[in-house]
């Protein structure tokens, strides 16, 4: 039996000006170039320069502020109707997370979800807004006397779907609403 191996390879380039001649930072520099090379796909290479490397510290702080702004408390769930167009009833909400940053204002899920995603900090930050969106539709049920077909649309990560508790009564979100 004949087994056949394919290996491909991502290359960082760095040009000695951009590290002013300095090892560490021509070791750095080409790594944060092939790791945006693999990012970019397999089989690549990229070349370093300021932009990318102005690029990964704002990512890098971002990651940072993400992590703090949970024990911070910084997120908030946004509430859009749901209407159906032939009676112009609201039938429903969806739960819609952001991030109040307290610097650099409201950032959207499209910046920090991918952050939340790579970290594994998408499981518990989903949790958290599922557990506020069914405190926030119970608290309307009762206050409003809503109709029972109500619903509420959360978005989930592919991660929360492999979670065995997702929906079950165990479950940090569902446990704290009865």
């Amino acid at each position: 039996m004949e087994l056949k191996c394919f290996t491909s390879a991502s290359i960082g380039i760095v040009l000695g000006s951009e590290a002013n001649g300095w090892l560490d930072d021509l070791l750095r520099n080409a790594d944060t170039a092939m790791y945006q090379a693999k990012a970019l796909g397999k089989g690549r290479c990229e070349i370093f320069d300021t932009a990318l490397h102005n690029q990964t510290v704002t990512s890098r702080q971002l990651e940072l502020d993400f992590r703090r702004a949970i024990d911070r408390q910084e997120f908030r769930v946004h509430y859009q109707p749901i209407v159906l167009l032939a009676t112009g009833k609201v039938v429903g909400f969806e739960a819609l997370v952001r991030w109040e940053h307290p610097t650099r204002g409201l950032i959207f899920p499209t910046e920090f979800i991918p952050i939340a995603e790579e970290t594994g900090f998408i499981l518990p930050l989903g949790q958290w807004v599922l557990q506020v969106a069914c405190n926030q539709m119970r608290q309307w049920q009762r206050q409003f006397s809503l109709s029972p077909l109500l619903t509420i649309s959360v978005n989930l990560s592919a991660k929360q779907f492999t979670q065995p508790n997702l929906l079950s009564a165990d479950c940090p979100s569902f446990a704290k609403l009865t």
